[in-house]
């Protein structure tokens, strides 16, 4: 469990039915796997796994896998996959704020719509986790929630703290979300160098915005 200063949030993936959206690795995935296995940087986290959809193409690139999540869930389907497909990946429950993992373990880690599911003291708690456990010259890709979402204007009554909301709809509904801006963002990875940063902005058909920024980053 999370402590009281970065209130985790984890989905019940009972609760979900549209399980094949969840299972197609996200586009992001592709060319980064190039650029880490052309760097040699073969020893990976999946930091927030899901039901695995990363975690098993990037085990068949021939990557070392980790894979960790806070849902039970996630973690006992994922389970009978690995179980199905006779893959080696080290599959753990844990809290993303304290990983069970020794300094400097990982070359790379990869985290994707997962570490914004927490509050202002928690996200700072994360990212410095993120640091501890990569090695010098490791990299993380990381998404951030932009304050432009609409589900953040929308929840702004519903503030924990500053840049967090607790959603009140939905599948995330009771969930912690952090929000921030551009700025925010580089302060949050001020430990860290940059390699590429960018937005995005998805407009739904029914006009709400779904805002992210996206970052590769080097120890």
């Amino acid at each position: 469990m999370a402590n009281d200063d970065s209130v985790l949030g984890s989905w019940d993936w009972n609760r979900i039915n549209n399980y094949d959206r969840w299972r197609n690795p996200s586009v992001v995935v592709y060319p980064l796997s190039i650029r880490w296995l052309k760097e040699n940087k073969m020893n990976i986290l999946d930091l927030g796994c899901g039901l695995g959809r990363n975690s098993v193409y990037l085990y068949q690139q021939g990557f070392k896998v980790t894979a960790v999540d806070a849902s039970k869930s996630a973690i006992d389907r994922f389970k009978v996959t690995l179980q199905e497909k006779g893959y080696d990946i080290d599959l753990r429950l844990c809290d993303m704020h304290s990983l069970p993992f020794a300094d400097e373990c990982f070359d790379g880690v990869f985290s994707f719509h997962v570490i914004y599911h927490t509050n202002t003291a928690g996200i700072r708690k994360v990212i410095s986790e993120v640091y501890r456990v990569l090695k010098p010259d490791g990299e993380v890709f990381v998404t951030f929630n932009s304050k432009n979402n609409s589900s953040y204007l929308k929840n702004i009554q519903y503030k924990i703290d500053e840049n967090t909301i607790i959603k009140q709809e939905g599948i995330e509904k009771g969930i912690p979300h952090y929000y921030c801006d551009e700025k925010e963002v580089k302060d949050l990875m001020s430990s860290f160098e940059i390699l590429r940063f960018f937005y995005l902005e998805d407009i739904k058909p029914d006009g709400n915005r779904s805002c992210h920024y996206f970052v590769l980053a080097k120890k």
